[in-house]
């Protein structure tokens, strides 16, 4: 069904604070583990660029018979690793620890270092010769659409390969090399997932990490670091965790710069003596406006106003999915509704408008606001969030 957009009128109050005494203000629910609140607010400059200033709101509705669920974070797995070397390493021989046979291998040149060519190299394991399979070079990656830099090798090793230590070596090697060993047949996994893919700067993350090897859990140790957009890092504290596994628990920095691309928590671990390094990302946004904590209703018209305090110009926008109780007493969702609106710093407030045509035969009270989300679209940033938000 095509959203059904509000007429001007009722446009022009979204940005009205003042509310008819009829609705009296109620308290939002109580947040809950998984939500996302704003526990201080930043001023910010006005956000640059063409950004729409008129206010703006739709709803439509949504069949009671499909369940809704917010996905979850996505669970990164790693059957690799990386390490830097030096080319008098590489003419001596690097050992690269393996956990099963057909590994890729790629040796990119750092800036300065000599570019080196496939017959530059030999694989060997326990004194035995590992033929290579294939090798491709920096051309023949580029034109199977993948970003190398000049110089770059890529070998897969062939018959011979196996579990156990590999040494690479290397003729003419000169300056510093990143090796990447990729084993697409181990069953040595290392995974991770954060709590959630998006946070408030100067909040608690945490990041769960575990492992298999042999289809069980591995034997597994691991160091962490927090990587900004910008490339800067700290050290990040990886603690075990009872029953099995490791997790990262750290602070966001308060002072995150707004946008300028996803923060990173990069694992590197050993796994039962293999090797495995993952990253997760996800994005950091500064608290620029916040739900006052109420909400007022017009039940007539399922019309719910939410108050919100801005300490930052800029458009938010506020959305959330109603709830109603079917005839079997379950609760099921039937309209989705969305505003938004340019603020100035101070108090406003964004209302939610459902549709009572929305609401199937049957269905009725008590509803339930859930999915609340208020976000700053100028700085396109996720700043409060509520899976329960009111009952009514």
């Amino acid at each position: 069904m095509r959203p059904q957009i509000l007429h001007a009128a009722a446009l022009a109050a979204l940005t009205t604070f003042a509310l008819p005494a009829a609705q009296a203000a109620q308290p939002l629910l109580p947040a809950a583990a998984g939500d996302q609140v704003p526990t201080r607010l930043v001023s910010l400059p006005a956000p640059t660029g063409m950004i729409e200033r008129k206010p703006v709101s739709f709803s439509w509705a949504l069949d009671p018979n499909l369940s809704l669920s917010q996905p979850a974070p996505y669970l990164s797995t790693s059957r690799e690793y990386w390490l830097t070397v030096d080319g008098s390493e590489l003419n001596r021989g690097v050992s690269l620890a393996m956990s099963s046979p057909g590994a890729l291998v790629r040796i990119s040149p750092a800036r300065d270092a000599r570019a080196l060519r496939s017959s530059d190299f030999t694989v060997s394991t326990q004194g035995r010769r590992v033929a290579v399979d294939r090798a491709a070079d920096a051309e023949a990656l580029r034109r199977a659409g993948m970003d190398a830099s000049a110089g770059t090798q890529v070998l897969r090793l062939g018959a011979g390969s196996n579990a156990g230590p590999t040494i690479l070596r290397a003729q003419h090697a000169s300056g510093r090399y990143v090796v990447h060993v990729f084993e697409p047949n181990s069953d040595q996994l290392l995974y991770a997932r954060p709590d959630r893919d998006h946070a408030l700067a100067g909040q608690p993350m945490r990041v769960m990490i575990g492992s298999t090897a042999n289809g069980h859990r591995g034997n597994l140790r691991s160091s962490a670091l927090l990587v900004a957009p910008d490339g800067s890092s700290q050290k990040v504290t990886v603690r075990n965790v009872a029953g099995g596994g490791q997790e990262a628990v750290f602070n966001l920095p308060s002072q995150a710069r707004q946008g300028g691309g996803l923060w990173e928590l990069q694992v590197f671990s050993d796994i039962s003596g293999i090797p495995r390094d993952i990253r997760t990302a996800f994005s950091v946004a500064q608290p620029t406006a916040r739900f006052i904590g109420s909400f007022a209703l017009d039940a007539s018209r399922l019309r719910v106003s939410l108050p919100v305090q801005a300490a930052s110009p800029g458009r938010y926008e506020a959305r959330g999915t109603l709830y109603a109780s079917a005839p079997d007493g379950s609760l099921r969702p039937v309209s989705e509704a969305h505003a938004a609106a340019w603020m100035n710093a101070g108090n406003g407030s964004l209302v939610l408008q459902f549709e009572r045509a929305h609401v199937p035969a049957g269905y009725g009270a008590p509803f339930e606001l859930r999915q609340l989300e208020l976000n700053d679209q100028g700085r396109m940033a996720p700043i409060e969030s509520h899976a329960r938000a009111a009952r009514f």
